[in-house]
């Protein structure tokens, strides 16, 4: 697994076991010395409190580990396009260019949808209320413009795009990776530095929208 505690974060955590110990334990005890079982009600506390830290990191990189298992690209159909429209953000121009799109639709700066192609030599831009490709390349989770990854647990998100056929409504494929940051204790002295992440290791032959969308052979 995916374990991502160092020297720093270690310390750190033994900081707080003591400090657990001496503040916590140690009084508690004290307050119940007159009771026989007194340890038998401290020493679960003190066992929570003291393998916190350790099963916080266990719990991030098994859940990890898991959720690694569903990355990377499935492709449940492949079809030819003429073009399709790309919600990504990634534009049209290059896809056109590279792989011999006929057209290629993307958002405009206008809040409307612009319809490329390249005609005789030019491009030619024709502004659309709405996308008339039939498949939209798009994240699956973006509840505001600048936010794509979805949080699905304790310092774990999931990015995921889709290729949607919106005449049927069907995820025709997808492109699933997933994140985790750091524990609580590695991210107190790391703050100032920015929050690790790490991704999944997965190196899929060949990503979206490709893998699901071939341009039609002219």
């Amino acid at each position: 697994m995916n374990y991502q505690i160092g020297i720093v974060g270690a310390g750190i955590i033994a900081v707080y076991s003591a400090l657990v110990l001496l503040l916590i334990v140690w009084p508690l005890g004290k307050l119940l010395k007159r009771f026989r079982w007194r340890w038998a009600a401290v020493g679960p506390v003190a066992f929570v409190l003291l393998a916190a830290p350790w099963a916080e990191e266990y719990w991030i990189a098994r859940n990890f580990e898991l959720a690694c298992k569903d990355a990377g690209v499935h492709v449940y159909k492949k079809v030819e396009v003429e073009g399709f429209y790309d919600d990504t953000g990634n534009g049209g121009y290059e896809l056109i260019k590279q792989y011999g799109y006929h057209f290629m639709e993307h958002k405009g700066m206008q809040g409307n949808v612009e319809h490329i192609e390249f005609v005789d030599g030019q491009w030619k831009v024709t502004p659309l209320d709405r996308p008339a490709a039939r498949y939209h390349y798009k994240f699956a989770y973006q509840p505001t413009p600048y936010k794509t990854e979805e949080r699905i647990g304790w310092k774990m998100e999931k990015l995921e795009m889709v290729v949607i056929d919106s005449e049927t409504g069907e995820a025709i494929a997808r492109e699933t990776d997933y994140r985790r940051t750091i524990n609580v204790a590695e991210g107190s002295w790391r703050l100032f530095w920015g929050l690790a992440k790490t991704y999944c290791d997965v190196r899929p032959p060949e990503h979206l929208p490709n893998a699901a969308l071939k341009p039609v052979a002219h």
